[in-house]
């Protein structure tokens, strides 16, 4: 490999590991939840994209849940997910 393709591989991987659902997934997997209700507030321009990784992943066992959003960044319903679009600092 070399030095121009190590570089790239490395800038691509650290892309990768910031995207905002990937560190959902890592924040979400890496817990074990007692029974019990489980709250999802996601705010900010990755809010929507935050708030439909973690109902993929926890699904069934959340309660009501709020995602606060930029403008025109709500992609669609997110089950049990209250959406809100807003511009700042609202």
């Amino acid at each position: 490999m070399t030095l121009k393709e190590e570089m790239l591989f490395i800038v691509k991987e650290a892309i990768a590991r910031v995207m905002p659902d990937e560190a959902v997934v890592r924040a979400l997997k890496a817990r074990k939840f007692k029974s019990g209700r489980i709250f999802v507030v996601a705010a900010g321009k990755a809010a929507w994209q935050m708030a439909k990784t973690a109902a993929d992943i926890l699904g069934e066992r959340m309660d009501a849940d709020v995602c606060v959003t930029k403008y025109d960044h709500v992609n669609g319903e997110i089950p049990n997910f209250t959406c809100y679009e807003a511009g700042h600092p609202v």
